[in-house]
């Protein structure tokens, strides 16, 4: 079947649209606020060296100017709708770093659709050109206005049930295609803004889960669209594809770690956020269909980014795994088995993994006078707290030989405070042999119920948190090895 390429090109916007408006409703501002500067530096950085690096790569392969600019400015994206998913899987949207890489996703939307504006035009001149801007202008204006002022009121005085907010949330949708066609921007600008207009708390909470079935249609829609637009590209190209994907990813992941370091987040915290940006995204597939549209690349070009793009999203669920982070870890340059093994200590308590919940953890062993040792395979956390004087370890707490070098056999607590329910279940199974009292930190019921039934002490961070475990501390921090019965 021969289906117009017009007609093709309006299908795939469409679909996009939708996909960029579903993804849209997790970017909400609010989540990146105290870290606006370590977004703009890792977002900024990323955006623009890894585009220069983009279009010098593509110069080197032998692609003319225009489209080695292209490929340049489209491999700077990252793909909202893969990290958001990826950082809801894995419960990590409202830690450091998810706000960090939600607020680097939003700082990059914004830029590739004033590129995806300045390309569509570029053509036509500079007038044309400052004319979109201006349009583009007054739709972020009237976004931002319904963000801040119009959707809370909504939520407010209208209470509309879960059809009513559905309709809401469509009407807006449509509303910002249409105005974004009579002004001559593409549809995936509207769809962008819409969903950015509508990502206020609490509607997009209340709306999230009634777009998913939808976007499971449009990302079908889209991509099937984008499979019809493609044709079969010389050999050459596979190559030259394989040569960006390692460039893309290697780039990505070596240069926001080191900003986002720079910037005070962890080793772990800074890889983890490289590795779940290293793909392209949807808006990248618009500039390079827009550079298609009005013939300034080829169809074999798209095809070949198709397949970057395709590619590099199959590999992030693959490359964001715990065991891929920690292999990185390994292998940056801070990376060096510190810390030794403390056979004098007794009584201790060991905490194994550091991040918000170990630092409070800490300051309530010290007050009620208990040694404590760290354990974590970040080397920015192992740097810091040996500064302070703390005793630490560098390494996988969940490995035999690391706790026997925490003198685990004779400690008196131990804290879990890892995320990711395997670490802990192997973890518990080990402490089984063990008299010390092991404190599990747990934020689901499964990993709860898991923790109760290795006889562990759950410490509830959705309840309770670190007020929990202070509380448990003032009534059982009696001089005994035996695990307590009670719960905090």
């Amino acid at each position: 079947v021969e289906i117009p390429a017009e007609s093709l090109r309006h299908v795939i916007e469409l679909g996009l649209a939708f996909l960029v408006f579903a993804a849209g409703i997790d970017l909400s501002p609010n989540r990146v606020k105290g870290r606006k500067r370590a977004i703009f530096h890792v977002g900024f950085w990323q955006f623009f060296i890894l585009g220069w690096i983009g279009i010098g790569v593509a110069l080197a392969l032998g692609y003319p100017l225009i489209p080695a600019l292209y490929l340049g400015c489209a491999l700077s994206a990252s793909s909202t709708l893969v990290v958001v998913r990826q950082l809801q899987q894995r419960q990590c949207r409202f830690e450091p770093f998810g706000r960090l890489v939600v607020g680097v996703l939003l700082l990059q939307d914004v830029l590739i659709v004033f590129f995806l504006v300045v390309l569509a035009r570029a053509a036509e001149g500079w007038l044309a050109t400052l004319i979109d801007i201006g349009y583009l202008l007054l739709l972020v204006i009237a976004a931002a206005i319904l963000h801040f002022r119009v959707v809370p009121w909504v939520v407010r005085q209208l209470h509309l049930d879960d059809e009513e907010r559905l309709l809401f949330a469509l009407t807006m949708l449509f509303l910002f295609i249409l105005m974004a066609m009579q002004t001559g921007l593409p549809y995936i600008v509207g769809g962008f803004l819409a969903g950015f207009a509508l990502s206020a708390f609490p509607m997009n909470g209340l709306i999230r889960g009634m777009v998913d079935s939808l976007n499971s249609f449009f990302v079908a829609l889209f991509f099937i669209g984008i499979g019809f637009l493609c044709t079969f590209p010389p050999v050459i190209y596979f190559a030259h594809a394989a040569i960006f994907v390692v460039v893309l990813i290697v780039v990505t992941i070596v240069l926001v770690t080191f900003v986002a370091e720079r910037m005070g987040f962890s080793t772990k915290a800074s890889i983890e956020s490289g590795v779940l940006l290293s793909q392209t995204s949807e808006f990248s597939l618009m500039v390079m269909l827009s550079g298609v549209v009005i013939g300034q690349i080829s169809q074999e070009v798209f095809s070949m980014f198709a397949l970057i793009t395709v590619s590099t999203m199959a590999l992030t669920p693959y490359l964001a795994r715990d065991g891929f982070v920690w292999y990185l870890m390994r292998l940056h340059p801070k990376a060096r088995r510190r810390g030794h093994k403390l056979s004098e200590l007794e009584q201790h308590a060991i905490i194994v993994g550091y991040g918000q919940t170990g630092a409070k953890s800490l300051k309530v062993f010290q007050d009620a006078g208990i040694a404590v040792i760290v354990v974590d395979d970040d080397p920015a956390i192992i740097n810091a707290l040996m500064q302070e004087g703390v005793a630490c370890i560098e390494g996988d707490g969940s490995r035999s030989s690391v706790l026997s070098d925490a003198n685990v056999e004779k400690a008196r607590f131990i804290l879990l405070t890892l995320r990711g329910r395997s670490n802990i279940g192997s973890l518990l199974q080990k402490l089984d042999q063990y008299s010390a009292a092991v404190l599990v930190r747990t934020f689901d019921p499964e990993t709860k119920s898991m923790a109760e039934s290795h006889n562990a002490i759950v410490v509830d961070a959705n309840l309770a948190g670190t007020e929990a475990l202070e509380g448990w501390f003032a009534l059982n921090c009696e001089p005994k090895l035996s695990r307590p019965s009670e719960n905090p």
